[in-house]
């Protein structure tokens, strides 16, 4: 039997520029993974950068590099991230919120559904490890991502619709 989607806590598209700082590493870490993969004949700086600087060690690198890693490998479906200087939140930086948020915050069973939205169970739950590595290593930084509640998301999806353009995420 398929499990339950979950219900995205964030609004798509809306502004980065509104995200706490635990957030904006979490995406921007993202993006700067993402890059090379995006456009591998141009250079780009080197992800591993914000993790030094947030004094995140090996302990946080190899798991964020191995969840990555394994999404990249098993995604069903090409992911919504967003070039580095993207103004919006991409559908899957959201969900990658959510689901540092959830390992953040003992919420394991979310979490699995979240990454079972990306990947076959197998790899889904191959990824629980890096992934709950990476919460925990961003957590022992002081980088935590509250949680936050669909009425959060309601809201701001509201506030962002007056903002979005038809066909932004077109692009991405």
């Amino acid at each position: 039997m398929p499990l339950p989607a979950p219900e995205c806590v964030y609004a798509i598209n809306a502004p980065i520029a509104e995200l706490t700082t635990a957030k904006l590493f979490v995406v921007s870490s993202v993006r700067l993974w993402a890059a090379p993969h995006r456009e591998p004949d141009e250079p780009h700086p080197d992800w591993r950068g914000g993790f030094v600087a947030a004094h995140i060690g090996a302990e946080g690198i190899a798991p964020f590099d191995a969840l990555l890693r394994l999404l990249a490998t098993a995604a069903r479906r090409a992911l919504d991230v967003r070039c580095a200087r993207c103004p919006r939140l991409g559908e899957d930086e959201a969900w990658m919120l959510q689901l540092v948020s959830a390992l953040q915050h003992g919420r394991c069973a979310e979490a699995e559904l979240v990454l079972n939205l990306w990947m076959p169970p197998a790899a889904a739950r191959m990824a629980m490890l890096p992934a709950a590595g990476f919460a925990q290593a961003l957590s022992r930084a002081r980088l935590v991502v509250a949680l936050r509640h669909r009425e959060a998301a309601r809201i701001s999806r509201l506030s962002t619709a007056a903002h979005v353009q038809r066909g932004l995420a077109l692009l991405h």
